[in-house]
């Protein structure tokens, strides 16, 4: 008996935003190990064997604002840096669940870690682009929107279903009525249900209509002189500094009026899932209705086709032959005619009557 064994493989990703990599934060990549693929935006470490000799957070501090392990038995880690002075701490600790989502404060950053190891997966790891896809979401976080958060602690509520440690219900953020990219590629790298997702976006509010920034006028001339002097020094993120300056209430997110619970989001999951297997298998039975009407006026020649088959004495021949057998059995029973073609597929079997191999195929297929 041969046995297969699945090969290790890990994936590690970094990806800086605000600002590119230093020379010193290049070889400080290059130096941990000889794997190192890095731009001016990026790091990439690639495993089949041994381990990567560092901290995915700590790496993260060397200039990056998000990370991204994976590992094809089902580990999942993901990092996300944001400037504590931008968010609502508070907020993202809503969201938190021990051991699975978390917040840090590292230096004058917030840490926010998602992290699975689900070692029944056996996930296998085949587009390195996943980090660079959901990317995005780091500037959805610091805009107040929490859709992301809320995801991974869907993801966190499934995993600890029915224990006591994890809340059964959260408020849904707005805007599931519509996922871009990068909320779809965190969907998938969560690999949440998409039937589960359509549940959220049933219960999602729509989005607040966009804020009115205060007018610049608003600010004061040692204020504004301020603010042009931090765009000289070229500070990171100044635009999102000065937005949430300018804007009133700036951490106002539109969520559910009440928090839904995740029984409820799976049973209508579930609900939509039949709904949806049902259309489908309608419209593949309409689609082999029609194929089978197109055979009616050929019925003749398709009888001399398997006739012709058989003859060659193949295996793949015979497998052709009962195919087509099976198209015209179906097509049959909707003339009902079917003592008709069991009259010709006993002939069939008489005539070839020293044919095993043959005969074993119509058994297998209920022809018989």
């Amino acid at each position: 008996m041969v046995i297969f064994v699945m090969s290790e493989y890990q994936l590690y990703q970094f990806q800086a935003i605000d600002a590119p990599l230093t020379q010193n934060q290049k070889q400080y990549l290059h130096d941990l190990s000889s794997r190192a693929q890095v731009t001016s935006y990026s790091a990439q470490y690639e495993y089949h064997y041994s381990d990567f000799p560092a901290e995915l957070s700590e790496v993260l501090l060397q200039g990056f604002d998000l990370a991204l392990y994976q590992a094809n038995w089902g580990a999942i880690q993901l990092l996300i840096r944001l400037p504590a002075a931008l968010v609502n701490v508070a907020k993202l600790r809503a969201f938190c669940i021990d051991d699975l989502i978390g917040v840090q404060q590292q230096q004058d950053s917030i840490v926010l870690e998602i992290s699975f190891h689900d070692e029944d997966s056996g996930r296998w790891i085949e587009d390195k682009e996943e980090l660079a896809e959901i990317a995005d979401i780091r500037a959805m976080l610091l805009r107040g929107d929490y859709r992301p958060l809320y995801l991974a602690w869907l993801k966190a509520a499934l995993w600890l279903w029915q224990s006591d440690s994890v809340a059964s219900s959260m408020p849904i953020p707005a805007g599931f009525n519509h996922l871009d990219p990068s909320l779809q590629a965190l969907v998938n790298l969560l690999d949440l249900d998409q039937d589960l997702i359509a549940a959220v976006a049933e219960y999602s509010p729509k989005p607040l209509a966009q804020r009115e920034l205060k007018p610049l006028s608003s600010l004061s001339a040692t204020e504004s002189i301020a603010w042009l002097q931090r765009l000289l020094d070229a500070e990171p993120l100044l635009a999102e500094k000065l937005t949430q300056h300018l804007t009133p209430n700036g951490d106002e997110v539109a969520t559910a009026t009440t928090a839904v619970s995740v029984s409820r989001l799976l049973e209508q999951a579930k609900q939509a899932s039949s709904r949806r297997l049902a259309a489908a298998s309608a419209v593949k039975q309409q689609q082999r209705l029609a194929y089978l009407n197109s055979l009616m006026p050929k019925q003749t020649q398709l009888w001399r086709t398997v006739v012709a088959l058989i003859d060659k004495k193949q295996t793949k021949a015979y497998e052709q032959a009962v195919a087509i057998l099976i198209d015209l059995f179906e097509l049959a029973k909707i003339q009902n005619q079917t003592a008709e073609f069991k009259v010709k597929t006993n002939d069939l079997l008489a005539r070839y009557a020293n044919r095993s191999a043959l005969k074993a195929k119509f058994k297998a297929a209920q022809l018989l």
